[in-house]
């Protein structure tokens, strides 16, 4: 499988996306109003008790109060976010963790606040590393399974317990497979002191900030650059240089697979992430045989049907359900993954007769689904041809990170956001700058959208005009679609 990053960065945000055989599975959106909450550490203070769901409502400092369930499987909490399935060296024996009222305690973010829902924290907490993740209520030592090699899983597991902090513990990262001892060695005590130096933040009364995870760039490239990553292609120097700076101190082997991007292309363009990027919103999408797929999304609950819609290059209807059946589950684990969306996920397959091809189904789609990064929880296949299965998520899904609820369906549906009109807005700028040098240009867009611009971004547009000797005049025009906008080049 070949395997490629690819960044693009502009002035309103930086977008990431994740490239196997040139499809994209994976998108992140970086913007300074909407980051990640998650793997933040908190000193917050417990606000009140909730005995009937076995948790607590805790004070983060924000608008949302932090929800803490109080009977965690800890070592689910430490692995999920990081490596889906990890060895121990020993049963794991936490220490229990009690709590009451108006007590101040240590928390670290799990999941983002999603609709009406807070921020999920837990008190066990852990800092992630390239190679690592420091366990600080642990006292064991775990090994990815991902890494197969059992006779390299007892040499890190080894390392492991060598360099395992006194009163600590760690799990081994599939990336440490290809790092040398001392790069192991330096990253837990790297980690160790970023734990200490957020714990003497945490001396000040609560609620604060202790400790926050990287921006989402050096998080994709310290959870996901590994080996099996052709390239990584950024086309801003700014972040070319972190990225460097950051794999120096981390993995300086693999800095040569990061390429600075400096065709005229827009970079996104040249890798096709942009065609591909257009099917996000939609609830139809069709399949390669001719068959289709409609998705519907609620909070916590995802509905997909399958049909087998044109699609006649079988003549038996049971091949032909298979296949399309088994297109349709690819493309459903492809979307899960870019969408990032979960919940409760039921999967309407068109019926088949036969029990072994039924097997064959289930089977494909955990191999299918082996390459997202989110926790699986697969159940069967019903007699009403109902396949069953959760996905976890730990981030707000793609849908609503990049759309906000529609004025004129009242958030019956899903438009694009004003932020991301206004980043592509800038891009046809920065696209056609060479054409549009020196002319008068008429941006005509909804009146809800050049209201937007001309209270929040009057000085975006008048740098773009400076920089290109523009004249930009902005037009209200009710003719233009919500999620759309118009240049008239004079």
């Amino acid at each position: 499988m070949k395997k490629d990053i690819v960044i693009n960065v502009s002035g309103m945000e930086t977008r990431i996306a994740i490239m196997e055989d040139d499809l994209l599975v994976e998108y992140h959106v970086e913007r300074p109003e909407q980051g990640s909450l998650v793997g933040n550490i908190y000193k917050a203070k417990v606000l009140n008790m909730i005995s009937g769901l076995k948790a607590a409502f805790v004070d983060l400092g924000m608008e949302k109060n932090g929800f803490l369930p109080l009977d965690e499987i800890p070592f689910q909490e430490f692995s999920d976010l990081f490596e889906n399935e990890v060895e121990m060296d020993t049963a794991y024996r936490p220490e229990t963790i009690k709590l009451k009222e108006k007590q101040e305690t240590v928390v670290q973010v799990t999941k983002d606040a999603y609709g009406i829902k807070g921020p999920r924290v837990t008190s066990y907490i852990s800092i992630p590393g390239r190679y690592i993740v420091l366990l600080i209520n642990a006292r064991n030592v775990g090994v990815s399974r991902k890494i197969r090699n059992r006779h390299e899983r007892e040499i890190l597991l080894k390392i492991g317990r060598e360099v395992r902090p006194h009163g600590m513990g760690l799990i081994i990262r599939t990336a440490a497979a290809s790092a040398k001892p001392d790069e192991i060695k330096n990253e837990v005590r790297y980690l160790k002191n970023e734990y200490e130096k957020s714990m003497h933040l945490a001396e000040k009364p609560a609620p604060l900030l202790a400790y926050r995870e990287p921006d989402t760039t050096i998080k994709i490239v310290r959870d996901l650059f590994n080996h099996e990553v052709r390239n990584l292609i950024v086309d801003n120097d700014l972040k070319y240089r972190l990225i460097n700076d950051y794999l120096s101190k981390v993995s300086p082997r693999i800095r040569s697979r990061v390429k600075m991007y400096r065709d005229n292309e827009p970079i996104f363009v040249r890798y096709g992430v942009e065609d591909q990027l257009k099917d996000i919103f939609e609830r139809k999408l069709w399949l390669p045989g001719g068959g289709y797929i409609i998705i519907d999304q609620t909070e916590a609950f995802l509905a997909i049907d399958v049909n087998t819609g044109k699609s006649s290059r079988e003549k038996q209807a049971e091949k032909l359900a298979l296949l399309t059946n088994l297109e349709a589950l690819k493309e459903v684990a492809r979307q899960l993954r870019l969408r990032d969306i979960g919940g409760l996920v039921v999967v309407d397959l068109i019926d088949l007769e036969k029990k072994e091809n039924i097997d064959r189904m289930l089977r494909e789609f955990k191999g299918m689904i082996h390459q997202d990064r989110a926790r699986y929880r697969v159940g069967g296949i019903s007699e009403f041809g109902l396949l069953q299965f959760t996905r976890e998520r730990s981030r707000t899904s793609l849908t609503h990170q990049l759309g906000e609820a529609c004025p004129i369906c009242r958030g019956r549906g899903r438009i694009l956001s004003k932020s991301s009109m206004i980043g592509n807005i800038e891009r046809w700028f920065m696209n056609n700058a060479k054409t549009i040098k020196n002319k008068v240009i008429e941006l005509r867009a909804s009146p809800r959208v050049i209201d937007y611009l001309s209270l929040y971004h009057s000085d975006t547009l008048a740098k773009i005009g400076k920089e290109g000797n523009l004249i930009i005049r902005l037009k209200a025009d009710y003719a233009v679609p919500e999620d759309d906008f118009k240049m008239l080049v004079t």
